[in-house]
């Protein structure tokens, strides 16, 4: 279902809100554990944040403090990067987007100097106001991360200053410390109190005495692998928070939004006053939920940003390792893939939660949702029924400054009814004014008659929707609070708010598992069981059933995925299950990519222009799968190209800019050869084209555009070397796509890998190609085709269900599938 919003407020999706091509900045107050020198440090030494080198160079990025003694002087002068001293850096390619700054102002050269301390904010404000750079406040709290006590006092002079120049922050207590100044602290603080739970109430935390004055062996080994685990949920904070600032702006009702709230996807309330109590329950909810719902309303400390923060990254830290369902995230040149969403909620008394609702509440509520932005969140929580002199400012700003986060504008009707016009208006108004991505509407009824009517008023305002040009859909949520309203969570199909078997307790009356909610939906056939195969011929190998049934597996969908071997396409249409009623699709691989695609009545744009296709989707006319179905025709194979390359010639910058004029080799003829060269174009690459059958050659190129190589010779005419050597300074080869068969083992001639081309092998059985192993001698950068597998394998998931895949689990399994044994390395 879908709701009503307007567009005029969408931000544009082509960049981000900071410039990329600026270094990372940290800034803040470090206790005894150096904890901003060390983040900058683990951020550099970090695989994926330093795979490209600065253009021009090739040197990998540094860590840049601004400022610092001057050895040459005998350490009398102190040197500090002024803002002109910044601009002529960034002039010269010597400081970029590779490079991480450091503004410790607990440096001990700054906490005594207000003039020093004055050029610091001028050379921050410089790189946040002029540079655009992506700033991010290193919150360490002076007392649990044993700051020095001038350096503390200067933390509360400047905070507020530093937060205006900075979007992003991560809250630190005693996680930098290390083994001996935590042991050595809890010695000082032997007969303090320390929190423990009354699980048998849930309602308060009683406090225990712990002591730890003579620590054994083994529990000094235990404290050590926290504080490790700990920090390194410290560097891992980091890294997602710039992973997901340097995310494109999501636009209002694009095709992410409605897969991030698609059919059958699940949010789970988390409702402890502290979050380390939720930490033996995470493991199960994780496997069974989409996002984890982070109520800061029900937190027992709600006024301490830090600990607001804090708690916030406890989830997340608790996730990481459990996360089932997450979806992708790029960063660098790789990708992310544990980490849970987020939906950040600030519940009112008014609207079903506890914050309090008069003007003082309201703007204290919109400071804690400004963290949850601050904190990077995937989903922001914000509430419709508030005066828009107060909500306006914050969402202008949170669309201007933070367009990578969702807002879902929501309104809960508590303790009355209302019509069914007021609630199709309820849902008008959730749209804040075309800034939400999605609307939550919750309803109050007197009995089940009614139970309906959220998701009736919803899908009205999804038609006023869908005939007026000036507005766009956007998902929306219908409920009905109370057990009065389980029928309401049954039916509402797009990102259900539950609960878990779990726990003991549930979040608001009436709440279901998503498993007991997806068993209601399969018994009143709201969700029917689909039958997908993969087509081909002499397919034992293909790892897709294993990938599919993961995946359907993991998101608790009731399908299944076989094969269908067999020689010819009409074997296929003729059979039983591609007549049936229970058909939702298929997979296609040789030899029959091209010759069903006379048997789908709708083609994509990609699939027509590349001429093949390798997805089936299968769509009825009526819930009841009665009525005709239409058969849709796609290619995802060139995503699975094209994903994979984009991160690795994209992650310096914006891809159009680092690949323009460069080369594309694409190595054979078939369907996959298409693909390739559609991703090719896609990626701003120049086509050259090279097969043993000059005239398939000569069909990709008059097809996509490009030129055809008679031979891949250095010298002779017509031959790769000789393209290369008359072609620009910059255009290089930058990829080599082959699509050749592995029994080929084909090799290129040596004088390509100067160039350092990134070399794709489509074959992802063997693992290693020779072609693979290589370009691996040589120093380049590898893509294997298990990565096109499972890349095109997530996009197919995606179309057939409408919803995110779990992309580590299809990975995964893919991996497990394809990696070589040792016998076999």
């Amino acid at each position: 279902t879908t709701t009503t919003t307007t567009t005029t407020t969408t931000p544009s999706s082509s960049s981000s809100s900071f410039n990329k091509q600026a270094p990372v900045v940290l800034v803040g107050f470090s206790g005894v554990g150096n904890e901003i020198l060390r983040l900058g440090n683990s951020l550099l030494n970090n695989d994926n944040f330093q795979t490209i080198p600065i253009p021009e160079t090739n040197e990998k990025g540094g860590l840049v403090e601004l400022i610092g003694r001057n050895k040459e002087d005998g350490d009398n002068k102190i040197d500090i990067l002024t803002p002109d001293d910044i601009s002529n850096l960034i002039t010269k390619r010597e400081l970029s987007h590779r490079d991480v700054m450091v503004l410790d102002f607990s440096n001990e050269l700054v906490v005594d100097r207000e003039e020093l301390q004055s050029a610091m904010m001028t050379s921050l404000e410089y790189l946040y106001k002029d540079i655009n750079a992506l700033v991010v406040y290193i919150n360490v709290d002076a007392k649990d991360g044993l700051m020095n006590k001038e350096a503390s006092k200067l933390q509360k002079v400047l905070e507020d200053d530093i937060i205006k120049s900075s979007d992003y922050e991560i809250s630190i207590k005693n996680e930098g410390l290390d083994v001996d100044t935590v042991l050595a602290m809890q010695e000082l603080v032997s007969n303090a109190p320390t929190q423990q739970y009354d699980k048998k109430t849930f309602t308060d935390c009683t406090v225990m005495e712990t002591t730890s004055s003579n620590s054994s062996p083994d529990e000094a080994s235990q404290l050590e692998e926290e504080q490790e685990e700990a920090w390194s949920a410290m560097e891992c904070e980091l890294i997602r928070i710039i992973a997901h600032a340097h995310r494109p702006p999501i636009p209002v009702g694009s095709p992410y939004t409605f897969q991030v709230m698609g059919p059958n996807t699940f949010y789970l309330s988390l409702s402890f006053p502290h979050i380390a109590l939720s930490k033996p329950y995470i493991p199960a909810m994780c496997a069974d939920t989409d996002a984890m719902e982070y109520r800061v309303d029900l937190l027992s400390d709600r006024n301490s940003r830090r600990n607001v923060l804090h708690q916030l990254q406890l989830v997340r830290r608790y996730c990481r390792p459990n996360a089932v369902r997450a979806p992708v995230i790029p960063f660098g040149n790789g990708v992310l893939t544990n980490e849970l969403p987020v939906v950040y909620t600030v519940r009112t008394a008014d609207q079903a939660g506890t914050f309090p609702n008069d003007e003082r509440g309201i703007r204290q509520m919109l400071d804690l949702l400004g963290l949850g932005l601050r904190a990077g969140v995937e989903v922001l929580d914000v509430e419709s029924a508030w005066d828009p002199n107060l909500v306006d400012p914050f969402l202008h700003g949170a669309v201007t400054k933070h367009p990578q986060t969702m807002i879902l504008g929501s309104h809960h009707v508590v303790g009355e009814e209302v019509s069914t016009e007021e609630a199709i208006e309820l849902f008008q108004k959730c749209a804040l004014d075309g800034r939400a991505h999605g609307a939550k509407v919750v309803l109050s009824i007197a009995d089940s008659e009614r139970d309906t009517m959220a998701r009736d008023a919803a899908l009205i305002a999804s038609g006023v929707a869908e005939n007026d040009p000036t507005k766009v859909a956007i998902p929306s949520i219908s409920l009905v609070l109370g057990e009065v309203g389980l029928h309401s969570r049954t039916i509402n199909l797009p990102f259900t708010p539950v609960t878990h078997e779990s726990l003991p307790f549930v979040a608001a009356p009436g709440q279901l598992s998503a498993k007991e909610i997806m068993k209601r939906r399969v018994e009143r056939n709201i969700v029917k069981p689909k039958q997908y195969v993969i087509l081909g011929h002499n397919i034992d190998y293909s790892v897709s059933p294993q990938m599919h049934n993961a995946a359907f597996k993991a998101t608790g969908l009731p399908h299944n995925y076989g094969r269908a071997d067999v020689e010819h396409v009409q074997e296929f249409v003729d059979s039983e299950l591609f007549q049936s009623q229970s058909f939702g699709g298929c997979s296609i691989t040789i030899p029959h990519k091209q010759a069903f695609m006379k048997h789908v009545d709708v083609l994509s744009d990609a699939a027509r222009e590349i001429g093949s296709i390798n997805t089936v989707t299968a769509v009825y006319d009526d819930m009841n799968d009665n009525g005709k179905r239409t058969l849709y025709g796609d290619n995802t194979d060139w995503i699975g190209i094209y994903s994979a390359l984009h991160r690795k010639l994209g992650a310096a910058g914006d891809t159009a800019d680092d690949t323009e004029g460069g080369y594309a080799l694409i190595l054979g003829g078939g369907g996959t050869a298409r693909a390739a060269a559609y991703a090719a174009k896609q990626l701003g690459l120049n086509r050259l084209f090279y097969n043993r059958t000059p005239s398939k050659a000569r069909d990709l190129a008059d097809q996509f555009g490009g030129d055809v190589l008679q031979n891949l010779s250095q010298s002779e005419e017509g031959g790769l070397g000789r393209v290369l050597k008359t072609a620009s300074s910059s255009s290089s080869l930058k990829v080599v796509i082959s699509t050749l068969p592995a029994a080929a083992n084909f090799e290129l001639p040596e004088f390509v890998f100067p160039q350092k081309p990134i070399v794709f092998d489509v074959n992802y059985k063997p693992y290693n190609t020779l072609l693979l192993l290589q370009g691996e001698s040589f120093g380049c950068d590898t893509v294997r085709g298990s990565e096109m597998l499972w890349g095109q394998g997530v996009e197919q998931f995606q179309i057939w269900t409408g919803r995110l895949a779990p992309y580590g689990v299809m990975k995964d399994v893919v991996l497990k599938n394809c990696l070589p044994t040792k016998e076999q390395e």
